[in-house]
Order: structure tokens, then C-alpha cells, then sequence
């Protein structure tokens, strides 16, 4: 690989670890949310309802409602 190129592709990669590192601290990506019911996320994941609908949904796997992760 000439040199040439190789400062291309540092540069390229520079610039994308840049980029999001700006996304980051700007904040700019979007916040996820849920809304069932009227409720929101934190009414949801308190729920103990919804929670076991969940639960029987994914059946045999285990939903981490603090961690947002479904293991199975």
C-alpha cells in the first residue's frame, strides 16, 4: 500500500472518529421511546403487567427491564 494511500485512509478514519465524537457531545442522536397506552418508558418498565406480557412474548428468555436487554 503506497504511502499516499495510507494517509488517506488515517485521514478517513480521523474524520469519522471525529464526527462521532462531535454527534456525541452535541447530543444529536435521538433518545429512543416508548409509548403503550398513554404510558412511557419508566410507567412501562414498572408495569409488572406488561412486563409478563413481555416475559410470555420472547418465552423463554429473560428480559432485564433496567438494562433495556433481552437474553436467551
Amino acid at each position: 500500500m503506497s504511502g499516499k494511500m495510507r494517509l488517506a485512509l488515517l485521514l478517513t478514519a480521523c474524520l469519522a472518529m471525529a464526527l462521532n465524537i462531535g454527534i456525541l457531545i452535541a447530543n444529536l442522536s435521538s433518545a429512543s421511546m416508548a409509548a403503550v397506552g398513554g404510558k412511557n418508558y419508566q410507567s412501562l418498565s414498572q408495569d409488572a403487567d406488561f412486563r409478563r406480557a413481555v416475559q410470555s412474548v420472547v418465552e423463554a428468555c429473560k428480559v432485564n427491564v433496567d438494562l433495556a436487554k433481552i437474553s436467551c
